[in-house]
């Protein structure tokens, strides 16, 4: 029975780079680092980096993205753009809860995500 991810991932063609992005930047817990793999620890799911020589061209109609739990969002946006992440847009207002999205130094989407307050009563 299928109840749980194993792991997402993403290509790089800079192991370095993209470890050090994701450990000092966004201070995910990094469980290790070879030469063509890594994997960080988000709360319990495995984020996991694959080496490349070149990363395939994007579709423009079908990207898909990490987004992270940011509660509250707009305290993590600025502490995110103190490090120098740039966001590809304003932050988003739904019902069901505050967007923000911005990029890796491979260019993979990454996302913020802060749901709507519970109702109560």
């Amino acid at each position: 029975m299928l109840n749980k991810l194993a792991y997402i991932w993403y290509q790089t063609t800079d192991m370095d780079r993209t470890v050090d992005f994701y450990h000092q930047v966004l201070g995910l817990k990094l469980l290790f680092q070879r030469e063509d793999w890594a994997e960080f620890d988000v709360d319990g799911q495995r984020l996991a980096f694959c080496k490349v020589d070149t990363l395939p061209e994007k579709n423009a109609s079908y990207i898909p993205r990490v987004s992270f739990l940011a509660q509250p969002i707009e305290q993590v946006i600025t502490d995110l753009s103190k490090k120098g992440v740039q966001f590809s847009e304003e932050l988003q207002v739904y019902p069901y809860g505050k967007l923000a999205s911005f990029s890796d130094p491979d260019g993979n989407i990454l996302g913020l995500y802060e749901p709507p307050p519970q109702k109560t009563g």
